[in-house]
């Protein structure tokens, strides 16, 4: 009886560690969800600037530079030159 108790025993703590395992797992990767930034493509128009469409996409109080480097890093733009007809990924204003 001995030996079958160790078994059991043995075979309980190891689903209980895996059901723990899993639901850190699945726990993780609900936080990672909350990393997505909301965004918009908007189409760059003949005379538009990034700094001027930043301007625009910058809430109330914060920093357009930052709004210009998350827009330069979302389309991989080494420098501030955009073209009309471009599209670029804008980030959303929060609040």
């Amino acid at each position: 009886m001995t030996v079958r108790s160790n078994a059991l025993l043995r075979v309980v703590v190891l689903l209980t560690v895996a059901v723990c395992a899993l639901f850190l797992l699945l726990a993780g990767q609900v936080d990672a969800g909350d990393d997505v930034a909301l965004t918009q493509e908007h189409m760059v128009r003949s005379g538009e600037t990034l700094w001027k469409i930043a301007g625009d996409h910058t809430a109330s109080g914060a920093d357009v530079r930052d709004t210009v480097d998350d827009i330069k890093a979302m389309n991989s733009l080494d420098d501030s030159t955009i073209f009309p007809g471009d599209r670029l990924i804008i980030p959303l204003i929060d609040g």
